[in-house]
């Protein structure tokens, strides 16, 4: 859900508030040995079920903000998914770390020129650095399977590039060291700025998510972040595959909470 851009939603608040006007009478400041409340003015007026002395206020605009800047440390990502790498970034194993910079990737299927290089090559010639963030699928709002990290990798798109990949290319599929294969659309991963990360906060991977390399993409459930990608698979499907978290009621919930609320 991750750009670093600031967003901001103008919207209505319509509210019915009831409002505490003056003319309280307090039970301490009641007539020795009273109980009669009618006489602390808070009888109420059955005509129109509003109590004496109160009133109501028109409904009222205010502004909603929120961004997503705020960087997760790597100790505080390692917890995290260190923990659950079954079910997060699409991991059943606890990856061998070697040199990420030295990991090779191919590029095959229908392109033109297909190629293998290392990752420092691809880096050396096409690399980005963005804030992004990976999120469990079924994280509620204020949930903790979520964070925002600064993502060092060579964009996908490049890799499509460098390959020549043919126009009626519509799926890749992504190739781990341990056999794991992911397929998804090039639109999506394109549109999503899907990059294959080797550094999260300025240190190798094997700093926090762990493993040689992973994809990352924006506003997409983690248990599509692959990792240790060895080839990617460009292809041309009659049936392409399904755009990820289709279907789901929470494909990527943002950690989001109501810190102040004023009326005015």
């Amino acid at each position: 859900m991750q750009d670093m851009k600031k967003n901001m939603l103008l919207g209505t608040m319509a509210a019915s508030l009831v409002l505490a006007g003056g003319g309280t009478a307090l039970a301490e400041e009641m007539l020795p040995g009273t109980d009669d409340v009618s006489s602390a003015n808070t009888a109420v007026d059955a005509s129109d079920g509003v109590a004496s002395g109160l009133s109501e206020a028109d409904a009222s605009q205010g502004e909603f903000s929120y961004d997503q800047t705020t960087i997760t440390p790597n100790d505080v990502i390692r917890d995290v998914f260190r923990r659950a790498t079954a079910a997060l970034c699409n991991a059943t194993d606890d990856f061998a770390t070697s040199n990420p910079l030295e990991w090779k990737i191919a590029v095959s299927g229908d392109v033109d020129q297909a190629f293998t290089a290392a990752v420092d090559e691809l880096a050396s010639e096409s690399s980005v650095k963005q804030i992004m963030t990976c999120t469990c699928g079924g994280n509620p709002a204020d949930g903790k399977a979520v964070v925002t990290a600064d993502v060092k990798g060579i964009p996908v798109s490049y890799l499509l590039d460098r390959a020549d990949a043919r126009p009626e290319a519509n799926t890749l599929t992504f190739v781990s060291s341990d056999g794991t294969e992911l397929a998804i659309p090039i639109a999506y991963v394109v549109g999503r700025h899907g990059v294959i990360s080797y550094q999260v906060n300025d240190e190798d991977l094997s700093a926090s998510v762990g493993g040689n390399n992973q994809l990352w993409m924006t506003r997409t459930p983690a248990n599509y972040f692959i990792r240790d990608i060895v080839e990617v698979r460009v292809t041309s499907e009659a049936n392409p595959p399904e755009n990820p978290g289709e279907g789901m009621e929470y494909p990527n919930s943002p950690n989001v909470g109501i810190l102040n609320a004023e009326i005015g």
